[in-house]
């Protein structure tokens, strides 16, 4: 598994053309799980 905390002034999600969600001044994580990895993780 792996995590980057990122300070941002906005940052949108967008899949296929389609807005899912938006935030202003925040902190957005972007996090990748794979099959395999543990839960302690």
């Amino acid at each position: 598994m792996k995590a980057v905390v990122q300070r941002v002034r906005q940052s949108s999600v967008i899949v296929d053309n389609k807005v899912i969600s938006i935030i202003g001044h925040g902190l957005m994580v972007l996090l990748g799980v794979q099959k395999g990895d543990p839960k302690e993780e």
